[in-house]
């Protein structure tokens, strides 16, 4: 993998577009380059820009979100917008580009970053998620995010160290080097997991003794299984002889029953035929009549429809009549109005012309009077809109008042604007010119205050957060000897409960019938029979050894130390906590706290300067004064302005009221009303309806008469032949019949009624005569003993089956138990069996690496990955010098590791006896090969070096730059060396120069 280009905007200090191309010149002469400037200048943020545009990552700060952005206040420039980071890379795969970028809304808030990935080749874009984007780097380049630091990215301190420190320290610092902390977590997880095993299974191996003490003897157990079965051929024995006696007792409760049923249903067929009898006496002759007259119905029916039509269209002539009466009066009424109020003389055949004559005469008078009334209006609204600003004493309507007043303002405005034009030159210089300066000036002014202010809160806000520090300190204090008494004390409180509980479990285990019995409670099921009645349970003796009481108060002691210890580990918890997020939150105010510092020095010096004991409220006092005074006269240059306009208006005003006047004169000669189309149209709609009504009403009449005429012929036909009908029944006339005739419902209610009672009559005769027949049968086989006696006797056979079931209940249960503690046996045999050859890799695991601490396997495998690193550094310090290989120190030798000095015929000597020069490049060595390490099968062609340097002195800086040189002729990789040492320079001649503004920006320059 070999970096190409690099390109960003706005990431930390540096402000704007940078872009270096690896590609280009001077680069393509010499691939090993300097990063160089100042402390602070930026020259780590290129290396920042690498791993957030492959990974969204950033080594100082971790995975980066809009969130983590604001809080930490990374990345984005002070003041900017938007920023982008945009690496290009060659790997196995082709060259490709990746973005990342982010920027604000229109509101000043962070959206979300955003992610791409590009096929530089075919210049399309690879359709990923940004989520997935990080991944697929991964992918292509063959290193993920740890590997890509430790083989890109060397940073030589920490193997500088690695060097001398002592083998335990130097595990922990090759463990944290190398990311190899996951043997240490396996060790002591095979440790944990045999312990745990080896717990349950001498757990498991209790439970078979205990259940061993229980069984019962071999004889013993087969006494009580021939007990049992005899017990069982006597209860079967008892329930056949129960089962034929209640038989016996269900025939006679039957024949019982069934002879107080045939009782009732006699009773209830004599009540049945006594209201049969009552109907057919008070409704049946009635009933029988309706239904004679029921044959002629429709004839029936549709006399009497006809008789409603004839009397309904009687009285719809005479209405008719009245109607057209009243509608001719309304006629005459309204002739008379027309004359009156328009001055017109109508009847029916000229209305409708002169009519239209005397509206459109009318109509065009009062448009024209409208017009004018609207211009008018319109004037006057843009007269009193000109007028309102200058608060007017008189009303437009007013109007010879008004216009003295008008030239009153004029002169007292022109005053006061004339010492104002003095006072600022506003002859030479606009208003608006002058405002805007003093805008400007007022607002560095407030914008001072602010940044004053909020420095100030962010010093008193430091010095509480230090307060808060040491407070939290001395609470924090006394917590973990506390914590440790705690521990020690649930640790023997569990014991003694482990040994109480296991006393308890065999008491309960070795419980006989009798000790159940003492614990029966009422309305509780026994744990023997089920049964909620415990006849045997009462006077017994009370017995209790103590054992519950004992167990109870340990578990209730022990649960409160277990509160205890919990409410002071999490205070513990909670207060280191807070004390991390303290110290953080010092550090980051005191950087907030020296950047506003700069920053204010920086922006508001000239707003402050030149002025003694100055006060930032009497300089916003004089400027808003100033301000206040420029507006006034800008309001006046205004004002004049409008009252000019104002004497135009007025002088229209007048014209139009006498045009007003001389419309209105003539339309009150035509029309003496309020509102002529109002008016005219309710008396133009008002004639034309009263007309319309007495045409119809004509009609109606004509047409009614007709109607009535036909339905007399109707009548008489009818009648005629349903009288002749009736007649043959016994009836003298139509009316007599109808008579006779009951409401529909009336006659549906009796016909029902009466069916019901026959209906009811039938089936209580019939029942009657079943129950007869079934209970001669039932008193043949019922038999002749009395019911009482059989009651008696099913009792008594009862209680001797509850005595039966009683006592082979408790059989049953001493042969259960003994059946389950073999079987539990049995079981528990088998799994101890299983598990211990489940878990025999666990015991041979434990043994080989397993511990408390992890350390037995971790120092293996630190000692492999030691000897590996080793082995790879030796190779690389071949390239840098042929003196020096390091090796791992024997047991007579110091802790630190070994350089054999080939020089010196082999000789061994501590790390600790080099001199600097020396050691930086056998750390360089060590970082080299820990980049080969972590990345495997995977070259890498780009290196940064960014530590060490500002250390050496010039001779060794010269021997260690003559070593990347070699080193980067040899491999042909691209180096790149970060520091601010001033004399790197002149040995390198390719450099990317970094260089501070002053006002926390930097610029970057490539030469």
């Amino acid at each position: 993998m070999k970096i190409l280009k690099i390109a960003f905007q706005n990431i930390n200090s540096l402000r704007g577009e940078h872009t270096i191309d690896f590609t280009k010149a001077p680069f393509l002469q010499n691939s090993l380059f300097a990063i160089t400037g100042p402390t602070g200048s930026g020259k780590t943020t290129i290396l920042d820009v690498i791993s957030l545009a492959l990974f969204n990552q950033v080594p100082r700060l971790g995975k980066m979100s809009t969130g983590e952005i604001l809080k930490k206040g990374a990345l984005l420039t002070r003041n900017q917008t938007e920023a982008y980071a945009c690496i290009t890379y060659r790997c196995k795969e082709g060259i490709f580009t990746s973005t990342w970028s982010i920027s604000t809304n229109r509101n000043g808030k962070l959206r979300d970053y955003h992610m791409e990935i590009t096929d530089a080749q075919s210049e399309t874009i690879i359709d990923l998620k940004k989520s997935d984007i990080p991944g697929k780097n991964e992918e292509l380049i063959g290193l993920n995010y740890d590997q890509f630091i430790k083989s890109v990215v060397l940073a030589q301190g920490e193997f500088a160290k690695f060097l001398q420190v002592p083998k335990k320290e130097r595990g922990a610092l090759l463990e944290k080097i190398t990311g190899t902390e996951i043997y240490r977590r396996i060790g002591t997880e095979v440790y944990l997991r045999h312990k745990e095993r080896a717990k349950e299974l001498n757990g498991k191996r209790a439970k078979i003794e205990t259940y061993k003490e229980q069984l019962l003897e071999e004889t013993v157990y087969a006494e009580k299984q021939q007990e049992a079965k005899k017990l069982a051929s006597e209860k079967e024995l008892l329930l056949q002889n129960l089962e034929s006696r209640a038989k016996e007792i269900e025939l006679k409760n039957k024949l019982q029953k069934e002879e107080k049923e045939l009782e009732k249903s006699l009773q209830e067929l004599d009540k049945i035929s006594t209201l049969k009898k009552v109907f057919d006496s008070e409704k049946g002759e009635k009933l029988k009549r309706h239904q004679d007259i029921q044959l002629f119905e429709e004839d029936l029916n549709l006399w009497q429809n006809l008789q409603e039509k004839i009397t309904g269209k009687s009285n719809e002539i005479s209405a008719i009549t009245d109607a057209l009466t009243t509608a001719n009066t309304t006629r005459e009424g309204l002739k008379q109005e027309f004359a009156e109020l328009y001055k017109l003389h109508i009847d029916p055949a000229n209305f409708s012309n002169q009519l239209e004559t005397y509206k459109s005469k009318v109509r065009s008078l009062i448009t024209d009077r409208n017009e004018i009334a609207t211009t008018y209006k319109n004037s006057k609204t843009h007269i009193e809109r000109l007028a309102a600003p200058l608060r007017f004493t008189t009303s437009v309507t007013q109007l010879f008042d008004f216009e003295n007043e008008l030239l009153n303002k004029q002169r007292v405005k022109t005053s006061a604007y004339k010492k104002l034009e003095a006072q600022f030159d506003l002859k030479n210089t606009p208003i608006e010119i002058r405002q805007k300066e003093t805008q400007e000036l007022l607002r560095q002014v407030r914008n001072a205050e602010r940044a004053h202010t909020q420095l100030t809160h962010l010093k008193n806000k430091l010095d509480d957060e230090i307060k808060d520090l040491e407070e939290l300190k001395s609470q924090k204090a006394g917590l973990p000897d506390t914590i440790d008494k705690l521990k020690a004390q649930l640790e023997l409180k569990e014991a003694q409960l482990e040994v109480k509980r296991h006393k308890l479990e065999i008491e309960q285990l070795q419980k006989q019938l009798e000790d159940f019995r003492s614990e029966l409670q009422p309305e509780a099921p026994c744990p023997l029979c089920g049964s909620l009645d415990h006849p045997f349970a009462t006077q017994l003796p009370q017995q209790e050894n103590g054992l519950k009481i004992a167990v109870s108060q340990l578990e209730h002691e022990l649960n409160t130390l277990i509160k205890t210890r919990t409410i002071q580990e999490t205070s513990l918890k909670n207060l280191t906590g807070q004390s991390h997020e303290l110290q953080e939150r010092i550090q980051r105010l005191s950087k907030e706290l020296k950047t506003a510092q700069n920053l204010f020095d920086n922006e508001y010096n000239t707003v402050i300067s030149g002025k003694e004991n100055f006060s930032f409220q009497e300089l916003e006092n004089q400027l808003e004064n100033k301000e206040q005074e420029l507006k006034i006269a800008k309001q006046l240059q205004e004002e004049l302005l409008v009252l000019q306009s104002l004497q135009s208006e007025t002088l229209k005003l007048k014209e139009l009221i006498e045009a007003g006047k001389t419309k209105s004169e003539a339309i009150a000669a035509l029309f003496i009303g309020k509102n002529f189309e109002q008016e005219i149209s309710l008396s133009e709609t008002t004639w034309n309806r009263n007309e319309q009504h007495i045409t119809q009403q004509t009609q109606l009449l004509k047409t009614a008469k007709e109607n009535l005429n036909t339905l007399n012929k109707q009548n008489e036909s009818l009648a005629a032949s349903l009288l002749k009908k009736l007649q043959e029944k016994g009836y003298t006339t139509i009316e007599k019949a109808l008579e006779q005739r009951l409401n529909a419902s009336v006659a549906q209610s009796w016909t029902q009624e009466n069916q019901k009672l026959e209906t009811e009559l039938i089936r209580l005769k019939t029942l009657s005569a079943k129950l007869i027949e079934e209970i001669k049968i039932l008193q043949k086989t019922a038999g002749s003993k009395p019911l009482n006696e059989l009651l008696e006797e099913q009792s008594m056979q009862k209680e001797n089956l509850d005595s039966l079931e009683t006592a082979a209940a408790s059989l049953s249960r001493l042969i259960l138990n003994q059946e389950q503690y073999l079987g539990w046996i049995s079981d528990l045999k088998i799994q101890i069996e299983t598990e211990l050859k489940d878990a025999e890799h666990w015991h041979i695991l434990n043994d080989l690496i397993g511990d408390a601490t992890g350390n037995k396997f971790n120092d293996f495998a630190q000692d492999l990955t030691l000897a590996q690193l080793l082995q790879l550094a030796n190779k690389r310090l071949l390239q840098l010098t042929d003196r020096y290989r390091i090796d791992q120190p024997g047991d007579e030798e110091d802790d630190s590791l070994v350089a054999i000095d080939e020089h010196m015929g082999g000789q061994r000597r501590s790390i600790k006896t080099l001199s600097g020069g020396e050691t930086f490049i056998l750390s360089l060595a060590l970082a080299l090969a820990l980049s080969d390490l972590a990345s495997r099968n995977i070259e890498i062609n780009s290196l940064f070096i960014d530590e060490g340097f500002g250390t050496l002195d010039p001779e060794t800086l010269d021997q260690t730059l003559d070593t990347l040189e070699v080193l980067q002729a040899e491999s042909s990789k691209m180096i790149g060396v970060i520091s601010h040492v001033d004399s790197l320079k002149e040995r390198i001649a390719t450099q990317i120069q970094l260089t501070q503004n002053g006002q926390g920006y930097s610029t970057l320059r490539v030469i």
